[in-house]
């Protein structure tokens, strides 16, 4: 590289340098409710019980821009390997144990570890090997096939240390991203790959599910690579690594912090995910959705099917009906939707429905169930 390129590159760091700050601590719930951290203190027995799942921001606190290996060496001791026995069958049919592994994350103090449904499917017997080689006896909390996600619980003498989630609105497209996790199972410690993120909110069918609120980044995810996570330069965990696909020069997928988050609190408080349904599918409304539809809104949630026996379809609801509002919170878009249904509204409740059909105004009342999983 020529002297005046190498210039310029340098100068290019330093603009980036001046735009971001690192990483400080917090031995406090007030400073850690100012001042995010890579990894978080000690906390007390009431917050075990509810523990902080999420980062309070997204900002830094020191005036240098962390190296990649800065924040991976402060991640990586919250990064484990767990490996699972499972019974499988030969080819007459005989019961025969197999071992498999991926990785997970600790997020709790108290030993909780967020991984991937299909890293323990199945499982007979599962162990966490944290970063400096202790291993663990582990037993599942709960899982969901849905968003392939589970949780485990290992116990320890000492508190581990745990990794806080992003929160999922400061996630963009073009932010850069670290995937960590035991890849191929190799001896050595964790792989890292880098990369940024190329979209958000994708869905993918696999053979075994229909996965949504997926991130999507060209970081290399390589088999034993699930359940690991994907942070940001801050520390944070922006997505749990889930998917690759081979045919898509390599595209990687993660399950984004915005479902992660209510489905591992739902999995603390009850052992499994309960959220409420009102049974409908849709879409944004957009311009152009507008103008295809003859829409008289161009904001809101145009639902595209009603499931059949559910709240919406019992009250009246019907495809290209346009969700406005739930009880009395607007609904713009198919995400404001799932954050009231995960964060506000409960499974029993019944609330008003404010929508659009044709020309229209309508409302009516109904009362949610628990979602089928």
């Amino acid at each position: 590289m020529s002297r005046p390129l190498l210039t310029i590159c340098g100068l290019l760091s330093l603009l980036l340098a001046a735009g971001l700050v690192a990483c400080g601590r917090g031995d406090s719930a007030s400073d850690q409710a100012s001042l995010p951290t890579i990894v978080a203190e000690p906390v007390s027995q009431a917050a075990v019980s509810a523990p902080v799942l999420r980062a309070s921001n997204g900002l830094l606190t020191s005036p240098a821009l962390p190296s990649v290996a800065d924040v991976v060496e402060a991640v990586r001791p919250a990064v484990v390997t767990i490996t699972v026995q499972t019974r499988d069958g030969d080819l007459f049919l005989r019961p025969i144990r197999s071992v498999q592994s991926g990785t997970g994350l600790i997020i709790t103090e108290d030993g909780y570890v967020v991984t991937n449904n299909h890293v323990i499917a199945g499982a007979l017997r599962i162990t966490v090997t944290t970063d400096d080689g202790e291993s663990f006896e582990a037993h599942l909390v709960g899982a969901d096939v849905g968003t392939d996600l589970a949780v485990l619980k290992v116990d320890a003498a000492q508190p581990f240390t745990r990794l806080l989630f992003a929160e999922p609105d400061s996630i963009r497209v073009g932010d850069w991203v670290i995937a960590i996790g035991n890849a191929l199972g190799l001896r050595g410690g964790p792989s890292v790959t880098v990369g940024v993120i190329g979209a958000l909110n994708r869905s993918l069918q696999t053979r075994q599910q229909f996965l949504t609120d997926l991130i999507q980044t060209d970081a290399a995810i390589n088999e034993g690579n699930s359940g690991g996570p994907l942070v940001n330069l801050h520390g944070e965990v922006v997505g749990i690594n889930t998917l690759v696909l081979r045919s898509a020069q390599g595209m990687g997928f993660s399950v984004s912090s915005f479902t992660v988050i209510p489905v591992v609190e739902s999995i603390l408080r009850s052992g499994r995910v309960i959220w409420p349904w009102i049974g409908i599918s849709g879409e944004d409304v957009t311009p152009a959705l507008a103008l295809r539809e003859e829409l008289s809104t161009q904001e809101g949630v145009m639902i595209r099917r009603v499931w059949p026996g559910s709240p919406a379809a019992e009250s009246g609801l019907r495809e290209g009906d346009v969700l406005l509002a739930l009880d009395d919170s607007p609904v713009s878009t198919l995400r404001s939707l799932q954050r009231l249904m995960r964060e506000e509204l409960r499974v029993g409740q019944q609330i008003g429905v404010e929508y659009r059909r044709g020309s229209r105004s309508k409302s009516l009342r109904l009362t949610l169930e628990e979602m089928p999983r």
